[in-house]
């Protein structure tokens, strides 16, 4: 609930009640309204399956994401998740739902308010194969109700944070293939 509050105020901080004809009141937002959606892409040099590896391996998340740290719980349809993301200098900690967990190509979830649609947004990652070892990975946040109102710093660094998180799972899927997990080799020469 904390998180929520805090959100909230950050929204609100950002708005200006601004005096219309007759006297009657209305808000405006700095810069106008700031989208409401986001969308960051990557071509990645591995295959579906270990695309699909990288971003359900909810555990490594604090390893390689710089955007969303740490994760827990189960890609599985119906699954609650615990996430916390990290928007610039911000942390923000929710429960979400997965509503989509199709292996290979797709996981989604979504997080809804109390109040049902005063503050829900979807999160999806989808994996569009090119080749046997090449896809397309594109991620998205969509924001309805107040969520879809964000301070022009936030929406900055919520696009920013995608960016930089489409890239590292790109990293990290093709330095995993590059690397194999090995067993030590010991030899022992005779004496």
């Amino acid at each position: 609930m904390p998180a929520r509050s805090a959100i909230a105020g950050a929204l609100l901080a950002s708005v200006v009640i601004a005096a219309g004809p007759a006297g009657a009141q209305f808000l405006t937002f700095p810069g106008g309204i700031p989208p409401a959606n986001f969308r960051a892409e990557v071509d990645i040099e591995a295959s579906p399956a270990r695309v699909w590896a990288v971003l359900t391996d909810f555990p490594a998340y604090p390893i390689w994401n710089p955007f969303i740290y740490p994760f827990t719980g189960t890609p599985r349809v119906g699954a609650t998740l615990e996430v916390v993301t990290h928007p610039g200098t911000r942390s923000i900690t929710y429960q979400a739902t997965v509503v989509t967990a199709q292996p290979n190509r797709e996981l989604a979830w979504f997080v809804q308010s109390a109040t049902a649609g005063v503050f829900d947004s979807t999160y999806t990652f989808t994996i569009d194969p090119i080749q046997a070892t090449r896809v397309h990975l594109v991620a998205a946040e969509s924001h309805s109700g107040l969520a879809g109102i964000l301070g022009a710093s936030l929406v900055k660094d919520t696009q920013s944070g995608l960016d930089t998180m489409v890239k590292a799972a790109r990293n990290r899927a093709e330095l995993s293939r590059i690397v194999p997990h090995r067993q030590p080799v010991i030899r022992i020469s005779p004496q």
